[in-house]
């Protein structure tokens, strides 16, 4: 039996691999900047829109992509553990 931090490390490490980063667009209609862009870990463009849509409350998402090899996420579970609940809807 495995030790249980070994276990910890091991799975976090799992779910990094699984993880890609997505800018996800927003459109508004601000004035000076009419795009606001989100960078954000998430497992599929589904889960990218359903993170971006809680943590920017404002536009609505014109464009997705996915920009793993390119970019660091702003954006990832360990920071905003609320925008990514399943049970938290900002819009409920």
């Amino acid at each position: 039996m495995s030790h249980p931090v070994w276990y910890t490390i091991r799975m976090k490490m799992i779910m990094k691999e699984n993880t890609k980063t997505f800018k996800v667009e927003f459109t508004t209609a601000f004035a000076r900047s009419p795009y606001v862009n989100i960078i954000l870990e998430a497992k599929d463009e589904h889960q990218a829109k359903w993170v971006a849509r809680n943590l920017c409350r404002f536009g609505y998402i014109s464009n997705v992509n996915d920009v793993t090899e390119l970019t660091l996420a702003d954006y990832n579970e360990t920071s905003h553990a609320w925008a990514y609940d399943e049970d938290f809807e900002i819009y409920s």
